[in-house]
């Protein structure tokens, strides 16, 4: 079981070390913002760290990137890679993507690669022609990754108005592509997950754990999905 906490650009710094108490004893797997990577580093913690994004340099004069190895060095085990506000806002492609993963392995850091769904793509691509588009960004040669499926409309949500077959539907796309290719993996879940359907969206059949934003802020929240899960 895998629970990925994406805290995007949240919490100040008097609030981040709060947050590490609270979480230090859990088996998740936490994103903060990179300034704050440095406060998640306590010798008797349970979660594993992770970083929001990587850059697809490994090295060079690209002011404002972070590559791999700088992340690798701060304990980081786990990078997202192609989350859908990286596509929308700074015009990433499956070619950045790529890059991405192959300097996150190259490190020895997983990829969690995110493949996304708009409502329409929702409506209308009922082959699930771009989920597999997506997937095309994956190495060849990658030993093992993490795919966080998530349709776009859900995320941040708490819309309990969930498609739990289709969502069934593209996890079973995802892991058939994956076994394709011999491709150790998990596949996640993200998007409205909350303590109200959390327990629904863990009887999927290809479901191997989830990400959370919005329910990650929220201790209590965080607590009773945390729990759940945990009660396989």
């Amino acid at each position: 079981m895998i629970l990925v906490l994406n805290l995007k650009m949240n919490l100040s710094k008097d609030n981040i070390i709060e947050y590490e108490n609270a979480i230090h004893d859990k088996n998740i797997v936490v994103l903060p913002q990179y300034p704050y990577l440095l406060f998640f580093n306590r010798q008797d913690r349970s979660y594993s760290l992770g970083s929001q994004d990587v850059s697809k340099y490994s090295k060079g004069s690209y002011t404002g990137e972070v590559c791999a190895k700088g992340l690798k060095s701060l304990g980081v085990k786990y990078s997202l890679v192609g989350h859908s506000e990286r596509k929308e806002y700074f015009n990433e492609d499956i070619n950045d993507f790529r890059m991405k993963m192959q300097n996150a392995m190259d490190n020895d850091i997983i990829p969690i690669y995110c493949v996304s769904q708009s409502e329409e793509e929702y409506i209308n691509d009922k082959e699930l022609k771009e989920i597999e588009n997506q997937l095309e960004a994956i190495p060849n040669y990658i030993k093992y990754i993490v795919i966080a499926f998530e349709p776009t409309w859900l995320i941040g949500s708490t819309d309990l108005n969930i498609d739990y077959d289709h969502i069934n539907k593209v996890m079973v796309k995802i892991k058939e592509w994956l076994m394709e290719r011999n491709i150790n993996h998990s596949i996640i879940y993200g998007g409205g997950v909350s303590s109200n359907n959390v327990s629904e969206l863990k009887k999927l059949n290809c479901v191997d754990g989830f990400i959370i934003s919005s329910s990650a802020l929220d201790l209590n929240e965080l607590d009773k999905i945390y729990t759940s899960i945990n009660n396989w």
